[in-house]
């Protein structure tokens, strides 16, 4: 093949060539592959290091900006009310991240980045944020249509944030929760803040479930 041939040319140059030489010669020509490897290579470095020590989760919740002393038992009791399997199971729960646009940091800036990694390799179902940090994500289509998963009349009873999606059609990405909700008794927050299901969802089925019950007991 083409490209076998190239290589086999390209390690005789390299024979060739002086020792400080040699490195300069990968970079030049291999440079776009070496890049691609070794993001591939960063990136499941992180997947392994954020699964770390998560146990057996049926679904992995994200809350931004909320106060990580929060009980996680109250988000797993409330999936074990949908009827799902959850012998030796639980809502995973981080709410350690913190993300301010209006007083940017280095802290908001780890965040970003851990975030775009969880959405993008589907290593978190269920988010939940203030309305700002939550806006961001939808304007990237980063949540399922809930109206395409609970009934409508179900949908009707609570204030929904929706975005004109393609066509017009109207995408219900989140549901917003008030004092009083699971997220605020659980003492994740305060304030409204705007709960969705990611679009990459592992564990969608779970995650849709998780969204019904708070649906109708909220």
């Amino acid at each position: 093949m083409r490209w076998t041939g190239q290589i086999r040319q390209d390690i005789k140059t390299l024979k060739g060539l002086e020792k400080n030489r040699r490195l300069e010669f990968v970079w030049d020509y291999y440079k776009l592959p070496l890049i691609v490897l070794l993001s591939v290579a960063a990136l499941a470095v992180l997947t392994v290091a954020l699964n770390a020590g998560r146990g057996n989760a049926a679904v992995y919740a994200v809350l931004v900006n909320a106060d990580d002393s929060g009980d996680s038992a109250v988000l797993t009791g409330l999936l074990e009310q949908t009827g799902e399997d959850m012998q030796g199971k639980t809502v995973d729960v981080s709410a350690g991240y913190t993300l301010r646009y209006d007083s940017y940091t280095s802290a908001d800036g780890e965040t970003v980045q851990v975030l775009a990694a969880l959405f993008g390799i589907g290593d978190l179902d269920l988010f939940a944020a203030d309305e700002a940090v939550f806006a961001s994500y939808a304007s990237q289509e980063a949540f399922v249509d809930l109206s395409l998963f609970i009934e409508q009349e179900d949908l009707a009873g609570h204030a929904l944030y929706t975005y004109e999606g393609q066509g017009g059609r109207k995408v219900v990405a989140g549901i917003w929760l008030k004092p009083g909700s699971p997220l605020h008794q659980a003492g994740y927050y305060t304030g409204d803040v705007i709960i969705g299901v990611a679009a990459n969802a592992q564990n969608l089925d779970p995650a849709v479930a998780w969204m019904k019950e708070l649906v109708k007991q909220n």
